[in-house]
């Protein structure tokens, strides 16, 4: 077996032990392992029989890249409700929430025109405009750090290419630390219920980049380069409509890390013109988009639930295998093993392949809302999306009272050949959606005794970090 599939083997048998286990009762303190038969029983259909590599293949290559709001996310949807559907789960759905725009990627085509000529590649950020025809102007490094810093600009970006980031080295890449999670401080924990919640970490950054972004518009700059911050000619994606899918406000690109670099150098050395053309296009009126959502009925508590969740959709410059097929197919082959076993869970799990997850985790949140009186019965959520690399262990998010229970799931597993589970917090995916999100396993009864909210974030944690993102547009 090569080790793609043995990365998704590790992986979807996480998920369907992790899942299975919190949909039973806790085992008393002198049972031994009440779910050794059945631990042996996934991990055999699991190796012998698995389909996770057939459909993430299907997934990528006969489907593609799935930017919400798009056709092929539909059709991504259609087909997960059909293999639900094939592999005998019920209350099989997808479950509708709207966006206020699609948005169709077009051309992009920038070059250097002077002091010497200099082809650029570049790609649009999602829910960016066009430009309108070619444009072509200098320059310029805002280099403001605060909202006081802009007036050293007024007046002077009209037409301008304007970059903002002070570039990093892409080469050689930072030395990983092998002891950053033994040194690191422990994180402040969710407040309590009636406290307000911790503000963002991002909060501040995003007000300067709206504020930013405001300003931009004011001053007529024409268009936007960001770094991608990839080396080897790499680009990287995001969007800059929102959470809203809005229109973006500036035309907006992605630029190499080799070509960002050159126009940083050359910009110090004097005056850099810059031609840019981008067709981009938009819905002109909202859409639905969906989650595809699937169950298991749990046999003596039905109406309590378990969710195993990943997002189907992705940016589309590649196929949106590892961000995020790795994970959604990961969870449709749990479904697939639970279900070919005939296993019998005390309590529903709810398999949810969420959508809008690239552009603020807005599908798990539009569930949430949609759901919002039935979460107390949800006992856990277990969300997979870490992009490629062998699953290594659970995270417990710094919630010291879960580690029994994690333990118990993973203890036994001696031939996953896991690692003692982290304490590590991790965020921006979809078990942030709301309160009672739990990003990996527990139960109702512990989730109240450790937080009173209902936020114990438990998170999976793998030996490779998805790629570096540009989140702030």
């Amino acid at each position: 077996m090569n080790s793609r599939r043995v990365a998704m083997l590790v992986c979807v048998a996480v998920l369907v032990l992790a899942g299975v286990r919190a949909g039973s009762a806790k085992p008393a303190p002198d049972d031994t392992n009440p779910f050794a038969a059945a631990d042996a029983q996934i991990l055999s259909e699991i190796h012998d029989h698995s389909q996770a590599m057939d459909n993430l293949e299907y997934l990528s290559d006969e489907i593609g890249p799935r930017l919400t709001g798009s056709p092929q996310l539909k059709q991504a949807n259609d087909w997960t409700a059909a293999k639900f559907r094939e592999y005998g789960l019920t209350n099989v759905k997808l479950e509708p929430w709207t966006i206020a725009h699609s948005w169709m990627r077009g051309t992009a085509h920038a070059r250097i025109v002077s002091p010497a000529m200099h082809p650029l590649t570049i790609a649009s950020a999602g829910w960016s405009p066009g430009t309108n025809g070619v444009v072509r102007g200098p320059v310029v490094y805002f280099d403001a750090k605060t909202k006081e810093d802009f007036e050293n600009f007024r007046g002077k970006l009209k037409g301008a290419i304007v970059i903002y980031q002070e570039p990093e080295s892409l080469s050689p890449p930072r030395p990983e630390n092998s002891n950053r999670e033994l040194i690191r401080p422990m994180q402040v924990p969710p407040p309590v219920k009636g406290q307000p919640p911790v503000p963002s970490p991002f909060a501040a950054l995003q007000e300067v980049a709206r504020a930013r972004n405001e300003f931009f518009k004011q001053e007529g700059v024409a268009v936007v380069l960001r770094d991608s911050n990839k080396p080897h000619g790499l680009l990287n994606m995001t969007g800059i409509g929102g959470e809203k899918f809005d229109i973006g406000v500036i035309p907006t690109a992605f630029i190499t890390g080799e070509g960002y670099r050159m126009l940083f150098r050359m910009q110090k050395h004097g005056k850099v013109e810059v031609e840019i053309e981008m067709t981009n296009s938009f819905g002109d009126k909202p859409m639905d988009v969906y989650n595809t959502v699937a169950e298991i009925r749990g046999s003596e508590k039905p109406d309590e639930v378990v969710i195993l969740g990943a997002h189907l959709d992705s940016w589309d410059l590649g196929t949106g295998s590892t961000d995020n097929g790795t994970g959604s197919m990961a969870v449709l082959e749990a479904a697939r093993a639970l279900a070919k076993l005939g296993l019998k869970p005390k309590r529903t799990i709810r398999f949810v392949l969420f959508t809008g997850e690239e552009e603020g985790l807005v599908g798990s949140k539009r569930y949430v809302e949609a759901h919002k009186n039935d979460l107390e019965k949800i006992s856990g959520v277990l969300v997979h999306d870490t992009g490629t690399g062998r699953v290594l262990t659970l995270g417990l998010h710094d919630n010291y009272q879960d580690r029994e229970i994690v333990d118990q799931v993973l203890a036994p597993l001696s031939e996953l050949k896991l690692l003692e589970p982290s304490m590590v917090r991790t965020f921006g995916t979809d078990h942030k959606g709301r309160r009672c999100w739990l990003r990996g396993r527990t139960t109702r009864r512990s989730c109240r005794r450790c937080c009173r909210d209902g936020r114990c974030h438990i998170s999976r944690r793998k030996r490779s970090q998805k790629r570096r993102r540009n989140p702030i547009p």
